[in-house]
C-alpha cells in the first residue's frame, strides 16, 4: 500500500495491529516491550500456524516469512524485543493481506464522532505530565519525536492516539504534504496549549497549528478538526539542563530559555473548520492567521503554518465541544 503511514511508536503499532485482528486492547510489558500475545493474535488473524512454544522473535520471524517480508537484524533487539521497525513491517504487510484500510468511515455525524473521541480522550489524557518520566517513556518506545523541546504535545498524542485506535479504529491520514494525527470520518490534529506564559500571565491567544497548504486542502476536501489540550506549565532550569544532557547535546552553551518541567492538564477543546469558505472567513475574522517562523538552519524558508487565536475561536461556531479535565 503506497499510502501506508508507519506507526510513530510501539504502543501505536501494537494498537493498530490489534485493531486489524479485532483482538482487543494490548499493553506493553516491562521495559516498554511488546507482549507475545500481539504476535499470537496477529498469526491467528492471518491464519498462520505457529508453535506456542516458539520465542517471541521466532514467532515474529515466522509471520514475516509467511507475509513475504524480509526479517533482518534491524527488526530485533536484545531481550527478545521486536523493534518499532519490525512492528511496522508486520503492520504494513498485515494491513495489505487483511485488506483493512487504515482509516474507516462510518455514518456518524461530526457531533457523534466528537462525543466518542471526547470520552476516550477524557479517560486517557494524563492529568499531570512529568517531563523526566514522559520523555523517558517516549524514548523507550522508540518514539522519534521524544527529543522535541515541546515534549508535552508529543506525550499527549503518544498516550491518547493508541487508545482512539483501540476503541474506534481509524489512524493517521496524509493530506497534502503533512500527516494529520488521527482520522475517522474527519482528519484531526492534536495540539497542546499553555494557558499560562512563563511570566505567569494568562495566555489565551495563539496556538501553533500545521502546514498551511495541507490545512487548506483538508478544509476543501472534507473539513479539518483540531483537538487542543490546554494546561498549566511549570518551568525549571535544572530540568532544562537535564533534558539537554539526556538528548546528548554536544552544545556547551548555557540554555537560552527554560523548558517546561511539568504540565497540568485543564481542558480539551474540539474545533472544526467544515469547508474552504469557513476557513477563509476564519482568516478574515483573525480566528486563524499565518504563523510567523524563522528560516531553517540552511537559511531556506520554511513552509508556512497557521495558528489559531483561541480567544476569538472559542467565541465562534468553530468550537464544537469543551471537556474540562477534573
Amino acid at each position: 500500500m503506497s499510502d501506508f503511514i508507519p506507526a510513530k511508536n510501539k504502543l501505536e503499532a501494537v494498537a493498530r495491529i490489534s485493531f486489524l485482528t479485532n483482538s482487543g486492547p494490548e499493553e506493553l510489558g516491562p521495559g516498554s516491550k511488546e507482549r507475545k500475545s500481539v504476535l499470537t493474535n496477529l498469526a491467528n488473524g492471518l491464519k498462520i500456524q505457529i508453535d506456542e512454544s516458539e520465542s517471541k522473535q521466532g514467532t515474529a520471524s515466522k509471520i514475516a516469512k509467511q507475509l513475504g517480508v524480509e526479517w533482518t537484524a534491524a527488526c530485533e533487539s536484545a531481550g527478545q524485543t521486536i523493534t518499532l521497525h519490525g512492528l511496522n513491517l508486520l503492520l504494513k504487510a498485515a494491513t495489505e493481506i487483511l485488506n483493512q484500510p487504515q482509516v474507516i468511515s462510518s455514518s456518524d455525524s461530526l457531533v457523534d464522532e466528537v462525543e466518542k473521541m471526547s470520552k476516550i480522550i477524557d479517560s486517557h489524557t494524563p492529568r499531570l505530565m512529568d517531563g523526566v518520566e514522559s520523555i523517558t517513556e517516549m524514548r523507550n518506545q522508540e518514539f522519534k519525536k521524544w527529543k522535541l523541546t515541546e515534549w508535552q504535545g508529543m506525550y499527549f498524542e503518544f498516550k491518547v492516539k493508541p487508545e482512539l485506535i483501540y476503541s474506534l479504529g481509524g489512524g493517521p491520514r496524509s493530506i497534502g504534504r503533512t500527516e494529520f494525527d488521527y482520522a475517522l470520518n474527519y482528519p484531526w490534529d492534536m495540539k497542546v496549549h499553555s494557558s499560562i506564559s512563563m511570566n505567569g500571565k494568562v495566555n489565551n491567544s495563539g496556538c501553533q497549528l500545521n502546514d498551511g497548504y495541507s490545512m487548506e486542502l483538508a478544509a476543501k476536501e472534507c473539513g479539518i478538526g483540531l483537538i487542543i489540550l490546554s494546561g498549566i506549565p511549570t518551568y525549571d532550569l535544572e530540568f532544562t539542563k537535564w533534558f539537554k544532557t539526556f538528548r546528548e547535546s554536544k552544545s556547551t552553551t548555557p540554555p537560552k530559555r527554560l523548558l517546561k518541567k511539568q504540565f497540568e492538564s485543564e481542558k480539551v477543546e474540539f474545533y472544526f473548520i467544515p469547508n474552504s469558505d469557513r476557513f477563509n472567513q476564519a482568516l478574515a475574522n483573525k480566528e486563524i492567521s499565518v504563523f510567523k517562523q524563522g528560516r531553517q538552519q540552511s537559511r531556506d524558508a520554511r513552509n508556512y503554518k497557521y495558528s489559531i487565536d483561541l480567544r476569538r475561536a472559542t467565541d465562534s461556531d468553530l468550537l464544537i465541544k469543551t471537556t474540562v479535565l477534573t
